[in-house]
């Protein structure tokens, strides 16, 4: 079993095969081999209508003409698409955008699918286990289901998720935070995982690290605040395997020769055969002060992470971030100043901040303030 992460583009979950879409001079189309056999299929009915086959759509990007000719005898019933570019319209099916170019590589024609668009996933080749627990959502095994805390928060105003993170220290602040239902955790600069200032860490004993909070997680978003230096980056391409590992990099100029270093790293680990994962770079911006604006370039970066305190945020530009942003579809991590929460969560949900991070005892509160929003 494979998963890909995305961005939650439309809620809900989809089972089904999967059915490529191409592009043949110009048209949409699907595989010659389906629309072959659902000639045939169709032919076998005569003149009655037979059930509609259903299907997970999978595309680079999906041109709004398809919606508006659908196929007979098939039923798209979710989408996986590489493209993060927003759909217009946007069918109302479970959908997961920017999968990026692994997903056309990765996925073949009738592989069975989970596309879970609350929480931007989309599992390849599922095996039984994680297949029942979705199909079966309100048993004992499903506790992200099962309990109101673990649920994906949306407005009420315009039924937009908001994932909560939660920034953690300590191993135990880490288990509390996912107690308390956050989506994900935050690694800040001062912490117990990561090796500290002044006490260094092996590549072993970092990637031993990750794999145990991965564990801890379930498969939910890892975000290292964490200086670049205190880092094994083997121990990161390792870490990204088991979870979606994000990275904040406060200085434009680390990316370029990060990514550089990374490539080389992953070469090296698949001649090796070692089991290792893409890390996401995320663009840090500073909230107040006299920080500099986003790079005109984000490249090669997932989203956006907002450093310091709203509180004494510099709004004018983190509005001009949020902007920027939008416009290339990436999502901006916000972080809420503990017992300040209430005074600047209307704020980061007005500027369409896509992840706020909230201390764990505040998780509850904020996912339930975010509903009533």
């Amino acid at each position: 079993m494979e998963i890909l992460y995305g961005t939650a583009a439309h809620p809900g979950v989809a089972i089904a095969a999967a059915a490529r879409l191409g592009d043949e001079f110009g048209t949409p189309t699907l595989a010659p081999e389906r629309l072959r056999r659902l000639g045939e299929r169709l032919r076998s009915f005569g003149i009655e209508q037979p059930e509609p086959e259903q299907i997970v759509l999978v595309a680079e990007c999906v041109p709004p003409a398809f919606w508006l000719s659908p196929i007979p005898g098939l039923q798209v019933v979710g989408l996986a698409a590489q493209s993060p570019l927003p759909l217009a319209p946007v069918p109302s099916l479970p959908a997961v955008l920017g999968l990026g170019e692994t997903l056309l590589r990765l996925i073949a024609e009738d592989d069975i699918l989970i596309v879970d668009g609350d929480r931007g996933r989309v599992y390849v080749s599922p095996d039984a286990a994680t297949v029942a627990r979705y199909q079966a959502p309100l048993t004992l095994a499903r506790r992200f289901f099962l309990e109101g805390a673990h649920l994906p928060a949306r407005t009420a105003s315009d039924d937009r998720p908001v994932a909560v993170l939660c920034a953690a220290r300590t191993l135990g602040e880490a288990e509390s935070a996912m107690r308390a239902g956050a989506d994900g955790l935050v690694v800040p600069r001062d912490n117990d995982f990561l090796g500290a200032d002044g006490l260094a860490q092996t590549a072993g004993e970092q990637a031993q690290a990750l794999a145990g909070l991965a564990r801890m997680i379930g498969g939910q978003p890892l975000f290292l605040d964490v200086p670049q230096e205190r880092l094994a980056l083997s121990a990161l391409a390792r870490g990204a395997a088991g979870l979606p590992l994000h990275l904040v990099l406060r200085e434009p100029s680390e990316r370029h020769e990060l990514r550089t270093r990374m490539d080389a790293i992953e070469e090296a680990l698949e001649d090796d055969d070692v089991l290792f994962g893409r890390v996401q770079l995320e663009a840090g911006l500073e909230a107040g002060g006299e920080g500099e604006d986003l790079p005109d370039s984000l490249d090669d970066c997932a989203g956006v992470f907002v450093t310091g305190s709203l509180y004494d945020a510099h709004w004018e530009r983190l509005l001009r971030a949020a902007g920027q942003a939008r416009g290339l579809a990436l999502p901006v991590t916000a972080p809420l100043d503990g017992d300040w929460w209430p005074h600047v969560l209307g704020d980061a949900l007005g500027m369409g901040f896509a992840r706020v991070v909230a201390p764990a005892e505040a998780v509850a509160d904020v996912k339930d303030a975010i509903r009533e929003a």
